[in-house]
């Protein structure tokens, strides 16, 4: 049972925006991340005046463009960016129209995979085979299935291949998130991935995740930095989480802060997480439910938990997974906005 919101319509009152993701190859594969900063800055000097917001992806030797804005506008930045020298054979993945999914007028992602360039290719032509064949995924699906595919071998004949949970934690303070995916990793005997992303101006930051099972689904387990919870790409991401877990400390200022974020984060958003909050005592609790409730959150009680006991952390999050069932899914039934460029 698919999605039915394609293409995530703009509703009355709401921005209709052109959405498309473009990959292609980079020439050079050495300073990428200079490119990429030089690509920022002309981007942010010209985009947003036309209504265009950006995210910038690389992995592997590709590029990936996803743009959202009026349609001329998008269309013009996409005949500009086949004509730019700094890569050659773009490819249109995912092409749809409705409301704005990026929050931000720019934000960027760099993936540190030694995935080969070959093997993300083939990812890039499965997707556009699909569009052909009538199949699209949503623009947030098309973005983890070439920069953060699900590889659990369990997971590789589900029907829906992002049909899987994704829990996101973040700490008020620490490492607490991180040091989480660390003790999963350790205690599966699997890998964690690690990416890098960046807003307008923010330095960039890390994001970790583990991947296992969890009796007959695949879970993914994120950790993100505060200082990035509410970049662009972030925020179009959170209507795809089933949690967000919030590992408070004692200090409220600290606390304060990201809940601020954790609100800027759900601005404008068409679902929102559920919230799971853990502190370290009960006094913690009730001063930051009592900062929280003015910003319309709730949270689902974690438990008073030390954010440096991971043990005492997934085991909570564990309880809640297992309440809720099959996880979402992000296929939609057709391709009908698809118009090529």
């Amino acid at each position: 049972m698919h999605s039915r919101l394609p293409p995530l319509e703009a509703q009355p009152g709401e921005e209709e925006v052109e959405r498309v993701i473009c990959a292609s190859l980079a020439w050079d594969r050495n300073g990428v991340y200079a490119t990429m900063e030089d690509i920022r800055e002309h981007a942010l000097r010209h985009n947003p005046a036309v209504g265009i917001h950006v995210a910038l992806l690389y992995q592997s030797g590709w590029f990936l463009h996803w743009a959202e804005g009026p349609k001329q506008a998008v269309r013009t930045l996409f005949d500009r960016i086949r004509q730019d020298p700094r890569h050659h054979d773009q490819t249109v993945v995912h092409h749809s129209r409705g409301r704005r999914l990026l929050m931000t007028p720019w934000s960027m992602l760099l993936s540190p995979s030694t995935e080969t360039p070959e093997q993300f290719g083939r990812r890039v032509l499965a997707l556009r085979e699909q569009m052909k064949r009538g199949r699209q995924y949503a623009p947030t699906s098309v973005v983890r299935q070439l920069m953060m595919p699900m590889r659990l071998p369990q997971a590789q004949s589900l029907p829906d291949p992002e049909a899987y949970h994704r829990v996101v934690v973040c700490a008020a303070y620490g490492n607490g998130a991180f040091g989480l995916v660390h003790w999963l990793a350790q205690q599966h005997s699997l890998p964690k991935e690690s990416r890098r992303l960046a807003g307008e101006s923010d330095l960039d930051s890390g994001s970790d995740y583990v991947e296992f099972m969890m009796g007959e689904h695949p879970c993914r387990v994120i950790a993100v930095a505060r200082s990035n919870l509410a970049s662009g790409l972030h925020r179009s991401l959170v209507p795809d989480w089933r949690f967000l877990v919030l590992l408070f400390s004692a200090d409220m200022k600290r606390n304060e802060a990201l809940l601020d974020r954790v609100r800027l984060a759900f601005q404008d958003i068409h679902r929102a997480p559920e919230l799971i909050g853990m502190a370290p005592d009960a006094t913690t609790r009730a001063r930051v439910e009592q900062s929280a409730r003015p910003q319309g959150l709730r949270f689902l009680d974690g438990g008073l938990v030390h954010d440096s006991d991971s043990e005492a952390i997934w085991k909570s999050i564990a309880a809640r997974l297992e309440q809720v069932g099959e996880p979402r899914r992000t296929a939609w039934d057709t391709v009908s906005s698809f118009i090529p460029l």
